[in-house]
């Protein structure tokens, strides 16, 4: 069922600028500004008309209601806010934020401004949607920005969001010294991955990661596409199903794939998702997996071992994985907070 277009509040953030609500014809504009604000910023996430226009065309998105423009006098496009809100029917609604300024902009605390104008905006569309469905669960508000950034100094500025989640990339050579032997814990055997255990991983995947703020369960279409992709090695891969009973289920899993460098010709061995069910963490089986794809890395003529983390504790990943000799890259954080009202 499609969302009635709403009709309350007003398209104003501040005072220094014109503010309109997003339409289509300003999406290009909006790509100019986003390629602006990467020339200065470089973030690790970059943002282009296709992917805009994309969000723009969401059943559900409605951006005409959830997005906002600001202009300045010569009617250029120097700054927009955008939720990204989940589909109406969904039970716990998330609403997720895209902030961009103008670097000369920056100076008149816009972004800020725009952070309190689009929980604001996320938290009268909840009343919007609990005027119709009462049970409705407490809604989610969250933005993902570089770690050090402005958007992440806005945020912090507002007060109203906390971070939350951290997502970054890490790597080590598998050639610069002796490989990490880790044996799994007493009671826990490492075996290879096979298609059979697919949807047993994906289950254990959606129950370790699921207390995850901002987090959603993967579902079985979309988890068996991400094992079908060229780079994917699932030979590469581990799972960690318990000795004594070994059919019961998957207790950890490390999925790989594999980073080809055309140029240079060097190959990196990628763990694409690892995980330990709640019960089995803090035994050394998340260390033991990393051991594993490693030593499989190596064996396949690697010469590298790369990881994107996702993390809600990021003294214990660091600790984890820089313990393995990752060294962390780029650097996310999660900003986020739960209304329910």
């Amino acid at each position: 069922m499609r969302e009635q277009q709403l009709s309350w509040g007003e398209a104003i953030v501040e005072g220094s600028l014109e503010w309109s609500f997003l339409t289509r014809d300003d999406l290009s504009e909006v790509s100019e500004l986003c390629a602006a604000i990467e020339y200065f910023d470089d973030p690790i996430q970059h943002r282009e008309l296709g992917g805009l226009t994309e969000d723009f065309e969401q059943d559900w998105a409605y951006a005409s209601n959830h997005a906002v423009v600001g202009r300045d006098r010569g009617g250029t496009i120097v700054a927009y806010g955008w939720n990204h809100i989940t589909a109406p029917d969904v039970q716990l609604p998330h609403a997720w934020m895209e902030i961009g300024v103008h670097p000369a902009w920056r100076h008149h605390k816009i972004g800020v401004k725009l952070v309190a104008w689009l929980i604001s905006r996320a938290r009268a569309w909840y009343q919007h949607l609990r005027e119709t469905r009462p049970l409705l669960g407490p809604l989610w508000v969250g933005c993902a920005t570089d770690e050090g950034s402005r958007v992440a100094a806005d945020l912090e500025e507002n007060g109203l969001l906390k971070p939350q989640r951290w997502f970054c990339d890490a790597h080590r050579s598998l050639t610069d010294g002796a490989l990490p032997l880790v044996l799994p814990p007493p009671g826990i055997e490492l075996r290879s991955f096979e298609r059979s255990w697919s949807d047993k991983v994906r289950q254990a995947h959606n129950t370790a990661f699921g207390t995850r703020h901002g987090s959603h369960d993967v579902a079985p279409d979309a988890w068996e596409r991400s094992l079908e992709r060229p780079d994917s090695r699932l030979d590469w891969s581990w799972i960690a199903v318990q000795t004594n009973n070994p059919d019961a289920g998957v207790v950890g899993y490390a999925v790989n794939s594999e980073i080809i460098e055309r140029q240079n010709g060097w190959r990196e061995g990628w763990t694409e998702r690892i995980g330990v069910l709640p019960a089995y963490q803090r035994h050394g089986l998340a260390h033991a997996l990393l051991a594993a794809s490693m030593r499989t890395f190596a064996d396949h003529g690697c010469v590298l071992a790369g990881i994107g983390i996702d993390t809600d504790n990021l003294p214990r990943s660091e600790s984890l994985f820089g313990g393995m000799g990752y060294r962390f890259e780029d650097k996310m954080v999660l900003f986020g907070a739960t209304f329910d009202d």
